[in-house]
């Protein structure tokens, strides 16, 4: 338990939230979506920054250095290293039900890579 409470202590330090860029980023794709398609159903996702636990979780399993991956679990779409993935992006801001979204960002400590992951509810 402690050694568990040590590394998430340590991707926590590390990791910082980068909530007004990942947050405006999706809701300008969805707003796009909308509009294009007549969705009238598409909310505006808000940032919950409970979720981030869920993404630090996530990143201890793979050493903080994740391959691109999306994963449904517990009613959640959770996207890890999605930096520059169009991909992830488009499936985030096309969930029309989704109401709330955590982003975090952290470094691999064997690459330097910066690591870009989002979390949000399946509506």
């Amino acid at each position: 338990m402690m050694k568990f409470f040590i590394l998430l202590l340590l991707l926590v330090s590390t990791a910082y939230s980068n909530l007004p860029r990942c947050t405006d980023e999706i809701n300008s794709i969805r707003s796009r979506l909308a509009n294009e398609f007549s969705i009238a159903n598409m909310n505006e996702l808000v940032y919950n920054r409970k979720l981030e636990k869920k993404i630090l979780e996530k990143l201890k399993s793979s050493g903080g250095c994740p391959d691109k991956s999306v994963k449904h679990e517990d009613g959640y779409i959770l996207g890890l290293n999605i930096r520059n993935w169009k991909g992830v992006q488009l499936h985030a801001a096309s969930n029309a039900g989704s109401t709330e979204i955590a982003c975090v960002e952290t470094r691999c400590k064997n690459t330097g890579e910066l690591i870009t992951s989002a979390v949000f509810d399946i509506g």
